[in-house]
C-alpha cells in the first residue's frame, strides 16, 4: 500500500475517534425535580384553562389536592364517591392547592387568595363565619348576611355579573355558582373557581366550610364552623330517634310554591321524619289552594302565615283550625352556608317543643 494512502487512512481513523469523544463529553440534560415539574404543570396562567379532569357529577362536592399532605388530618364523612377536603390542625393551610371545579377543571392557588369577589350568598357568609370576610371585595345585590357584608361592593345581582367593574377591582379569586361568565373573567386575565349551588346532601355545606379554610389558609377556623354545625345536627337527628312518624307538612315559599323531592328542604324534612304533601313534586312547584285543602296538612310554615289563617278557603285545613301556622324565618334554609342549621333547628322547635327544650337543656 503506497506510503500516502496510509497517512490519509490514519487522519480517517483520528476524525472518527476525536468524533466520538466529544459525543460522549457533551452535557447530559439537568435533573428536574418530580415536584417543582408537577407544580409547573398544575400552575395554570391567568388567560390559560386548568388541566382538563374528569367531568363531576350535577352537584359535585368540591374536590382538593394538598401537595405536600397535611401534617395531620382527621377522614370526615362524605355521601359522595370522590374525595373530599380533609381538615388539618395546622395553622395555615398548605399549598399548592388544587380545587376541582363543575365543569371538571383542577384550580390550583399556590398561596390564599386576598382579594375575593365571592359571587354566592353562601360563600360570602362562610367566609365571614371563619374570620376572613375581609377578604370578600364584592359580591352580588341579594347578599344580605352577616351585617358586616353590606358595606362590601355589588358588581350584579344573582345571575348578572358587571364583568368590567369586577375587573377593575383586580380581584385574586372569582368565585361564581353558575358558568354564563367564566370565559369571559378568564379571557380578562382573572382566576375564576366555578362551583354550582349545593343542592344535594346538606351535610355538605361542613365540606364546603373545611374547603374554604383550606383555600384562605384558616383551617383552624373554618373547622370549628363546621364541627358546630355537624353537632347540632347530630343532636336533631338523635333527638328524633324517639319520634315514629312525624305530621303532614306544608312550606309556602311564596305565592304557594313549596319545594317538593330532589330539594334540600326535601331532606329536612326527612330528617325530622315530617310527611311534606308535595314530596311527589321533583324541585319547587305551585300548588293550587284546593290541593293544599284536599292534602289537609298539619303544619304549614310560611313568611306570610295571614295568606292561610285570613283566607275562608283554607278554615278547614287542620293546620288552619289547630293553630299550627307558623312563620318561618324568610332566609331559614335557602342558603346552603352555616346558617342553614338554624333552619332546621327552627323547623324542628316549631314542630316539636319539647324535644327542642331537651337539647337545649342538654346544650
Amino acid at each position: 500500500m503506497p506510503v500516502s494512502f496510509r497517512f490519509l487512512l490514519r487522519l480517517l481513523v483520528a476524525a472518527l475517534l476525536l468524533a466520538a469523544i466529544a459525543a460522549c463529553d457533551r452535557e447530559a440534560p439537568e435533573p428536574v425535580d418530580a415536584n417543582t415539574a408537577a407544580t409547573r404543570t398544575a400552575e395554570p396562567s391567568p388567560t390559560t384553562p386548568a388541566a382538563t379532569a374528569a367531568p363531576d357529577t350535577p352537584t359535585p362536592a368540591p374536590t382538593v389536592a394538598n401537595t405536600p399532605a397535611p401534617p395531620t388530618a382527621t377522614p370526615q364523612p362524605t355521601a359522595t364517591t370522590t374525595p373530599t377536603p380533609e381538615p388539618t390542625t395546622a395553622a395555615a393551610g398548605v399549598y399548592p392547592l388544587a380545587v376541582r371545579s363543575s365543569d371538571g377543571r383542577e384550580i390550583v392557588f399556590e398561596r390564599p387568595p386576598e382579594r375575593i369577589v365571592a359571587f354566592d350568598s353562601a360563600l360570602v357568609e362562610i367566609l365571614f363565619a371563619i374570620g376572613e370576610g375581609d377578604r370578600v371585595i364584592g359580591t352580588h345585590d341579594f347578599v344580605s348576611y352577616p351585617p358586616e357584608a353590606e358595606s362590601v361592593e355589588r358588581v350584579g345581582d344573582a345571575f348578572n355579573m358587571n364583568v368590567e367593574a369586577v375587573v377593575a377591582m383586580e380581584p385574586d379569586l372569582v368565585y361564581v355558582f353558575f358558568d354564563r361568565f367564566v370565559e369571559d373573567l378568564e379571557r380578562a386575565g382573572l382566576k375564576v373557581l366555578y362551583v354550582e349551588t349545593l343542592t344535594q346532601d346538606f351535610t355538605k355545606v361542613a365540606d364546603n366550610v373545611r374547603l374554604w379554610g383550606q383555600i384562605v389558609g384558616n383551617p383552624d377556623g373554618a373547622e370549628a364552623v363546621a364541627r358546630d354545625f355537624e353537632a347540632r345536627v347530630e343532636a336533631i337527628r338523635a333527638a328524633m330517634e324517639q319520634v315514629e312518624a312525624g305530621p303532614r307538612i306544608f312550606q309556602d315559599v311564596g305565592g304557594f310554591w313549596t319545594p317538593g323531592s330532589g330539594t334540600l328542604v326535601q331532606e329536612v324534612f326527612d330528617l325530622l321524619k315530617l310527611e311534606n304533601i308535595a314530596v311527589e313534586i321533583d324541585g319547587y312547584a305551585q300548588l293550587s289552594p284546593e290541593v293544599i285543602v284536599e292534602k289537609d296538612p298539619a303544619v304549614i310554615l310560611s313568611d306570610s302565615p295571614e295568606s292561610f289563617s285570613g283566607d275562608p278557603a283554607f278554615e278547614n285545613v287542620r293546620a288552619v283550625k289547630d293553630g299550627a301556622v307558623h312563620s318561618l324565618s324568610r332566609d331559614a334554609l335557602s342558603i346552603a352556608g352555616p346558617r342553614f342549621v338554624e333552619g332546621i333547628e327552627e323547623i324542628f322547635r316549631l314542630v316539636y317543643p319539647d324535644l327542642f327544650e331537651q337539647i337545649a337543656e342538654a346544650a
